[in-house]
């Protein structure tokens, strides 16, 4: 865990590194600077992962697959927004870092933790 940063900065952090090319490539074509979140949940959880601990988790929204964090038992998710309606979490299951860690997400994910350092 890293952990020197608190939740909101590096949320605020991450928002400022997303961009289409970190984007999830099969949805890609709909990332828009209007919706920056939009395709960057696995990534983010792993990021939120690294600094915080907790466990990664995934759910189905909209028939699409979302990642997000439990930290303390609390839903940690920083790429809701890219909804326009609320996310019930029932339906979560853990999943293990290394299941997320495709050799597509590993790129992404080391392109994100590398813009993250222009803004320690």
């Amino acid at each position: 865990m890293i952990a020197n940063i608190d939740i909101n900065t590096l949320e605020n952090n991450l928002y400022l590194c997303y961009s289409k090319e970190l984007c999830y490539p099969k949805v890609a074509s709909n990332w828009s600077n209007n919706n920056k979140y939009y395709g960057m949940c696995a990534i983010t959880s792993l990021i939120v992962n690294d600094y915080f601990g907790g466990e990664i988790c995934k759910i189905y929204v909209d028939g699409i697959s979302h990642y997000f964090n439990l930290i303390d038992n609390k839903i940690i998710d920083l790429t809701s927004k890219q909804f326009s309606h609320t996310i019930n979490y029932n339906d979560y299951k853990i999943v293990k870092r290394d299941d997320i860690l495709t050799s597509d997400t590993i790129s992404r994910y080391n392109l994100l933790k590398t813009r993250l350092e222009e803004y320690k």
